[in-house]
């Protein structure tokens, strides 16, 4: 039986190559473990940054989907997982969760029509009752998150655009990322 420790080794490495691409399949030294087994290892690349945090991201993502199709219920339970992180309590700054929340539902159309307004709610500032990430650096990621999904879940787009608009003046520190993203989703 394949140990944490095991897999989290694998997975480094594997994520760390440098002909990394989305095509290759996961290394068959993690083809005795359970797909929580590998997002758990996953998890622990998400704070690594830059290139390894994308690359586990996506990899959690596709992992939590093909989950889906087997346990439904264990997938939704990796996405309570995010928000579990990302909530204060938690004690977790939450690197690298906003974007594999992003790639989660961006490949998985059920997930998403569940959760994109939680994602959403990350950086929209409505009130001290909201979900909203008061830490500009870590609220950065939020964006990126919402990005992803909006890439491929163009259905959201429309939440996504009147949400950003609506923070545009409130946002000084994201206002660059969120210009991009406007601009890129073609926000009226």
């Amino acid at each position: 039986m394949p140990s944490f420790r095991s897999n989290k080794k694998i997975i480094r490495e594997w994520i760390q190559r440098t002909d990394w691409v989305k095509e290759i399949p996961l290394p068959a030294q993690l083809d005795a473990s359970t797909e929580m087994e590998i997002i758990n290892a996953l998890f622990a690349c998400l704070p690594q940054g830059d290139i390894i945090t994308k690359r586990a991201a996506y990899t959690i993502g596709l992992t939590i989907s093909n989950l889906y199709k087997k346990n439904t219920e264990q997938a939704k339970v990796c996405i309570r997982r995010f928000m579990w992180h990302m909530n204060e309590e938690s004690g977790n700054i939450g690197w690298g969760i906003p974007q594999a929340f992003g790639e989660s539902l961006a490949q998985n159309a059920e997930l998403a029509k569940v959760y994109h307004n939680v994602l959403i709610s990350y950086v929209y500032n409505i009130n001290s009752d909201s979900n909203y990430c008061d830490h500009a650096p870590l609220r950065v990621a939020c964006y990126e998150g919402v990005y992803i999904m909006g890439l491929v879940r163009k259905e959201y787009r429309e939440r996504i655009c009147t949400v950003l608009q609506a923070s545009l003046e409130d946002d000084p520190a994201c206002l660059e990322f969120m210009k991009r993203i406007l601009n890129e989703f073609q926000c009226a």
